[in-house]
């Protein structure tokens, strides 16, 4: 209200910047039926995005070479793209007041998208299962989901839980103090073309899924996610949400937790990763609108665990200043 009535103050901005590529991916399930499984996506985009956003600023929205020499059959981009493809860089073809790019091709509504089928085809034969089936199905799904929001579902089958979803989202946020832990194996993740090779490496996927959920569980720890992103491939796990709280926690679940995932992808998988550990308030709920959400982990502390996690300084294990006045008696 004061912003509204403000004749000087300038309407907020929200900062964001995007990559685009294209070409070949491919998804896999990693992980077992008992602790928990995700969807890996991995492919050439991966990277070519990765590049692109790092050469975008606040506002802009760069594309890969490959991605540009896509969107000229396709429409009209004005600006020197021939000579970023034939250099092999990032192409800009978007800021908040320019866009670069003018698509010829009819745009296809949201009702005639095949999201919309799909989603339909997909309820029409959920409501073909009995309640067994149902309730497999059910399990199956939340080994993709955060705990705690599984946990929170659960409870939400109670008769005394009521409010809409919004509310209950809501209500469930909250800012914890919270270990956050960074891994990233150190392998080589680009697909080949040869099946056998790129089989070999989906194994070795898994295996790094499991492992890591393996000794999680030793310490009720909780995994938030496994994804290959602008980072790498890379793990990050957490201490300190609902379910995962303990006395002396850092010193005597947490830490001993990032030595021994450290250790075995060593000793069990001959990988070795580097670590980037922090512990500070974090917001802990859930983000997104009511069809699609995800539950996050977020605030400056994890993000400096991402950094240490990736300083070129780090030895194979790096922590802050908080994790380091909680254990130096110990460790």
């Amino acid at each position: 209200e004061r912003l509204s009535n403000s004749t000087s103050a300038k309407r907020p901005t929200l900062n964001v910047k995007c990559g685009l590529g294209v070409g070949h991916i491919v998804g896999i399930h990693v992980g077992d039926d008992i602790s928990r499984r995700e969807y890996l996506i991995l492919g050439d985009p991966i990277d070519q995005v990765a590049k692109a956003e790092s050469a975008a600023s606040h506002g802009e929205v760069f594309a890969s070479p490959e991605a540009v020499q896509h969107l000229v059959k396709a429409g009209n981009l004005r600006g020197d793209w021939e000579e970023a493809v034939k250099d092999r860089r990032p192409f800009r073809i978007a800021n908040r007041n320019e866009h670069l790019f003018d698509d010829k091709r009819r745009r296809i509504s949201h009702n005639e998208s095949s999201m919309s089928c799909e989603a339909g085809n997909m309820l029409r034969s959920c409501d073909e299962l009995d309640s067994s089936e149902l309730r497999w199905l059910k399990r199956m799904i939340s080994l993709y989901v955060h705990p705690v929001v599984v946990n929170d579902e659960n409870e939400r089958a109670m008769p005394m839980r009521r409010g809409s979803d919004h509310e209950r989202h809501l209500a469930e946020a909250e800012l914890r103090n919270v270990y956050t832990c960074f891994i990233t194996p150190l392998i080589d993740y680009k697909l080949t073309g040869v099946e056998e090779k790129n089989q070999k490496l989906f194994n070795l996927l898994n295996d790094i899924m499991n492992l890591s959920t393996r000794e999680l569980d030793k310490v009720q720890g909780h995994l938030r996610q496994f994804i290959l992103d602008d980072k790498g491939l890379v793990l990050i796990c957490t201490f300190g949400l609902r379910g995962s709280t303990f006395p002396n926690m850092i010193a005597q679940r947490a830490l001993p937790f990032s030595l021994s995932i450290h250790k075995a992808l060593e000793e069990e998988l001959g990988v070795k990763g580097k670590i980037g550990a922090t512990y500070g308030k974090a917001y802990c709920g859930v983000v997104g609108g009511l069809e699609r959400h995800e539950f996050a982990i977020l605030g400056p502390s994890v993000n400096l665990s991402a950094r240490l996690m990736a300083s070129k300084d780090n030895p194979g294990i790096l922590v802050d200043k908080n994790v380091r006045l909680l254990t130096n008696q110990i460790f």
